[in-house]
């Protein structure tokens, strides 16, 4: 069944299929997280159906591209795209043959949700759309950073939100390809709870020194509880 959301900021409206892997509150986190504009142009990796191209094109006006593997969750994210009327395009494509596709410097965002689990690890879902999403199956961090380094020239910006227990493993990835971690925001589901996220701004070609950000917990589930620019540095 599909239904239409008002996401409660800027007009914005959204598809969700109850199908499909769902948005939630990493990928409205994610959005915010990113500082730019009508002059920069953002690229997001595994879109989904679309949360983050939405977000980054109807709040922060920065056209988007999105990329997404499975034919069906694609022409989803059009369908939100043409319903908000935003410069998103969607390629139904994988994440590793952007660069061959789009080459060196073409954008100066890139952003990531990924999938956070392993392959093998965790319990298996019955979903083919759900274990895509969730587990390393079809695209690693390390092909995320590939991709990214393949596409941005020095001074552009990767932003990805991950699970603390990556978070070493996913720094490490970045700087291997010269994409130096930056900006660090660890989230919790609320007071008194362990961190569960992180966000992490990467510069390509970027000096040494990370900037930790204090911890906090999110905010909400729709996208107007989020400030706009939220980790803009």
């Amino acid at each position: 069944m599909e239904k239409i959301c008002d996401l409660q900021t800027n007009g914005l409206k959204f598809i969700q299929s109850d199908e499909f892997f769902p948005f939630g509150t990493d990928g409205v986190e994610l959005a915010n997280f990113v500082k730019g504009g009508a002059k920069n142009r953002a690229i997001d990796f595994g879109c989904g159906s679309g949360i983050v191209p939405i977000l980054l094109a109807g709040k922060k006006k920065i056209p988007t591209v999105g990329i997404e593997l499975q034919e069906r969750v694609a022409r989803l994210a059009e369908r939100n795209a043409e319903l908000n009327g935003l410069p998103i395009k969607i390629y139904n494509m994988r994440v590793q043959d952007t660069p061959a596709l789009f080459g060196k410097g073409a954008f100066d965002i890139v952003t990531c949700n990924p999938p956070y689990r392993k392959a093998g690890s965790g319990e298996a879902s019955a979903s083919e759309y759900v274990r895509i999403a969730r587990h390393e199956v079809e695209l690693t961090a390390a092909d995320v950073m590939r991709a990214a380094a393949g596409l941005l020239s020095d001074g552009g910006r990767l932003y990805i939100v991950h699970i603390p227990e990556r978070l070493d493993e996913i720094m490490r990835l970045a700087a291997e390809r010269s994409l130096m971690p930056k900006v660090l925001q660890i989230l919790r589901p609320s007071d008194g709870k362990k961190p569960h996220l992180f966000l992490l701004k990467c510069v390509m070609g970027g000096k040494s020194g990370l900037e930790v950000l204090p911890e906090r917990n999110v905010l909400g589930s729709t996208a107007d509880d989020y400030p706009d620019g939220r980790g803009g540095y």
